[in-house]
């Protein structure tokens, strides 16, 4: 009998040790194939940390030197100023391949365009190819394509996110979430392949990724309403708020530059975000908003606008849009559509020809002013020259001007003119 319990318990002990360790592995490979995705899917585009508080750190826009580009598209056609855009980012050499085919429903390239660059990608032997695919495809066609092509894939919505990213914080933000949400399809895409297989665990860690990319949401929401606010709460005394704005390669920075006197170097991709300062145009005081450029020959894509609240904000409040550069009257119609505001049309990054345009736009009143020889009227006479056009001085018996004033300006004028004990009245039959 003693010998009996011996051999059941050895033979139990025996079979404990031998299926406790497969049962360990069985799990271990179930829970780390979901936790393995989502640290993956946040490593890959070069976060420190899966729970990093809040996703509020800054995504790096840093060039990527001589890492290779091939911009894929299946449209017939590169997207105008997409190859400038990935220049500027840095890669070297850039190739393109271009076809013309209709959308995949999962990879969004044809079959034959991704066998071409995975043909590429072989022929090339280079390790560091990133695909930069022209279009905008679904959060589930990119995770889709991504999985099936080794070299990194980025769209053309990310491409512009991250050359922003260095300089605007609600550029870094929108790739957090973008992260986050394909984290969470793949997460997904994983439970469900080991549900069959036995409870795993995994529906927490699912949940984490959920609560990451609500979080990833708020920081966005904030950041969006503070650069809004920098714009409209900025500059709040201009007779006006002129804007410019232009497709990629548009001298949009030229021309801020020269009408404003402010420092700025012209770059593909900049501003990041908008960037205003103040420009006198004859008797008006403008602020004068530099906007990020738009990458292609249309509207304004709801992806862009979201990383450039700010260019959004001083839109709706513009007095008038400068549209710079040549060939953009879809960006016309897509700003008549979208805002109530006018547009005019400049070409070139001339200050003397924008000047122009703006100064038959914006609405003036001429006036006649008499002053007595004191020292307040003089004081006053001095602060007209610098705020208004003066075109006539006289001195006789009084000081008299006559002075073209900002519509926006005339009931200030008026209060000044009394406090110096001088009358003023209306040259151009109204106001």
């Amino acid at each position: 009998m003693a010998v009996s319990r011996l051999v059941f318990f050895g033979s139990a002990i025996g079979f404990v040790l031998c299926v406790a360790p497969m049962f360990g592995w069985v799990s271990g490979q179930v829970g780390g194939r979901i936790a393995g995705v989502v640290a993956s899917e946040w490593d890959a585009y070069g976060l420190s940390s899966y729970d990093r508080a809040k996703c509020a750190a800054p995504v790096s826009g840093s060039p990527l030197e001589m890492s290779e580009a091939l911009i894929v598209s299946d449209t017939g056609r590169v997207t105008p100023g997409l190859q400038a855009l990935v220049a500027a980012r840095g890669y070297r050499p850039i190739s393109t391949l271009i076809n013309d085919r209709p959308e995949h429903e999962r990879y969004y390239f044809s079959p034959a365009t991704l066998e071409a660059i995975e043909h590429h990608s072989t022929d090339q032997g280079r390790d560091d190819l990133t695909v930069v695919l022209d279009g905008r495809p679904h959060s589930g066609q990119l995770a889709d394509v991504q999985e099936r092509l080794d070299p990194q894939v980025v769209d053309t919505p990310r491409l512009v996110w991250e050359r922003l990213a260095d300089e605007n914080p609600v550029a870094s933000a929108r790739i957090e979430l973008r992260t986050a949400r394909l984290a969470h399809r793949n997460a997904a895409d994983a439970q469900r392949e080991t549900s069959a297989q036995g409870p795993s665990g995994t529906s927490g860690r699912l949940a984490d990724v959920e609560r990451r990319i609500q979080a990833c949401r708020d920081v966005l929401a904030d950041r969006q309403e503070a650069a809004r606010e920098r714009v409209l709460e900025s500059h709040t005394g201009a007779d006006a708020r002129v804007v410019l704005l232009g497709y990629v390669g548009a001298p949009t920075t030229a021309l801020w530059t020269a009408l404003t006197g402010a420092d700025a170097t012209p770059e593909v991709g900049r501003p990041a975000q908008a960037t205003t300062a103040m420009a006198t145009i004859g008797p008006h005081r403008l602020a004068v908003t530099d906007t990020p450029s738009v990458t292609g020959d249309g509207g304004l894509p709801a992806w862009f606008l979201e990383v450039v609240p700010g260019a959004s904000a001083a839109l709706a409040a513009a007095t008038c849009v400068l549209l710079v550069g040549d060939g953009h009257s879809r960006l016309r119609q897509a700003i008549a559509d979208r805002f109530d505001t006018s547009c005019r049309s400049v070409q070139s990054g001339d200050a003397a020809t924008a000047q122009s345009v703006v100064a038959e736009f914006l609405a003036t009143t001429t006036f006649g002013i008499r002053l007595p020889y004191t020292d307040d009227a003089h004081a006053l006479v001095s602060e007209l020259h610098d705020q208004t056009v003066v075109h006539t001085v006289e001195y006789d018996d009084a000081i008299r001007l006559r002075v073209e004033v900002a519509q926006t300006a005339i009931g200030n004028l008026r209060r000044r003119v009394r406090a110096a004990d001088g009358t003023v009245r209306s040259l151009s039959g109204s106001a």
